[in-house]
């Protein structure tokens, strides 16, 4: 198969993997952005945060901010894996066959270069899943920054720790997949469990170890600095059990969805 074509099953998968991983994991993605940026759910669990949200503001809350990044997320994933799969080939014809670092270093490059999309679309996100009741849409969102003296740039906010966090955990999550995947193999277990636990495993691995980064981006994206000082460096541990259960879930379905898509796309 030609570059052209590997790289053009790569974006098919990565879009409907990455559809796949909003719907399964959007409720959960809600409760953690609820329990890093707002300050009534700061002793709250996952499951409060839940619960409160649809008996308050009805269960159609659970999926605030959802259809946005439904399709924007769905072009991000198929930017990793496209970028991924193209570097890995890469790094590879340089590397030779050193699928651990090959692997890492991919992810870190499309990671990196998925920077700029995913922070806009994070922030158009977490604009939608703070605000109490309807609030406002993605465009009008979008049309109040460019509107409030930011200009351009006012898309781009948290960028910096959209950056930090986006380059080195895409590394390890490729890394942490394949991995995974290989000893679940070995171990003969069923295709399908071993990848949708390889999946969940990466994503877990991947956003644990730079949680606190994220939390710093959904407060520079919905709070005043003022409001993150008050509270010092504790804040940067919350919703930890949100994001680790989102993580299982959205990752579990992305990869799912990712290798149902590209075995469709071997058979034409």
């Amino acid at each position: 198969m030609s570059d052209a074509a590997l790289a053009a099953r790569d974006f098919f998968g990565g879009t409907l993997g990455g559809m796949a991983g909003i719907l399964a994991g959007h409720p959960l993605d809600t409760a953690k952005t609820r329990l890093q940026a707002m300050q009534r759910f700061e002793n709250a669990g996952t499951y409060k945060v839940l619960s409160d949200t649809a008996r308050h503001e009805g269960a159609r809350a659970l999926y605030k901010g959802m259809s946005f990044p439904l399709y924007s997320t769905a072009l991000c994933n198929a930017v990793v894996f496209c970028v991924q799969g193209a570097a890995e080939r890469w790094l590879t014809s340089a590397l030779g066959d050193r699928p651990q670092v090959t692997g890492f270093l991919g992810g870190c490059i499309a990671g990196l270069a998925q920077s700029p999309l995913v922070c806009a679309v994070d922030l158009v996100k977490t604009q939608r899943q703070v605000q109490f009741g309807e609030g406002r849409g993605p465009l009008q969102i979008l049309r109040a920054r460019a509107g409030a003296g930011l200009g351009f740039r006012g898309f781009f906010q948290g960028l910096g720790p959209t950056a930090v966090k986006e380059c080195p955990s895409y590394g390890v999550y490729f890394l942490v997949y394949e991995e995974s995947k290989r000893i679940f193999d070995q171990s003969k277990v069923p295709t399908v469990l071993a990848t949708l636990g390889a999946g969940g495993l990466a994503g877990c691995f991947a956003l644990g170890m730079i949680h606190p980064v994220d939390v710093v981006k959904s407060r520079i994206q919905s709070l005043p600095v003022e409001a993150t000082a008050q509270e010092g460096f504790s804040f940067m541990l919350r919703g930890f059990g949100a994001a680790m259960q989102r993580a299982f879930v959205l990752n579990a379905a992305t990869f799912g969805g990712y290798e149902l898509a590209v075995a469709a796309w071997d058979k034409l």
